[in-house]
């Protein structure tokens, strides 16, 4: 498994320990964003990250990642601060990190880098 997909285990890890400890879930929104469903696409990211597509993975940890903002787990700045700390943990990834944030900056226009071609 490469330092990337490694950084996002560790974040599914991360994530996983805020929602397990969670009891305020608004039964109002859509069961995919309640507890159990997230605590499995935690789970399903930790088992499939060494065969899975690195996109997928982005994707998943993302949906998490919104999940947790909608049930007002954390806010934006402690969301991120979450995963800077995750990020210190695991340094040997960080020069490969800058995509697992682009969602994150609003001026990001998420252009495909395919080949050199932006």
């Amino acid at each position: 498994m490469d330092d990337v997909n490694l950084l996002v285990v560790a974040m599914a890890e991360a994530c996983r320990r805020v929602i397990q400890e969670w009891e305020a879930y608004d039964p109002g929104l859509p069961s995919a964003l309640q507890q159990k469903h997230l605590l499995w696409m935690c789970n399903e990211i930790e088992e499939h990250a060494d065969v899975g597509p690195v996109t997928r993975l982005h994707r998943w940890i993302g949906f998490v990642q919104g999940a947790m903002l909608a049930n007002r787990m954390l806010d934006l700045d402690k969301l991120r601060a979450l995963f800077d700390e995750t990020k210190c943990a695991h340094e040997e990834a960080r020069e490969n990190r800058e995509d697992l944030l682009d969602h994150l900056d609003p001026t990001n226009s998420f252009q495909l880098d395919i080949g050199g071609q932006g």
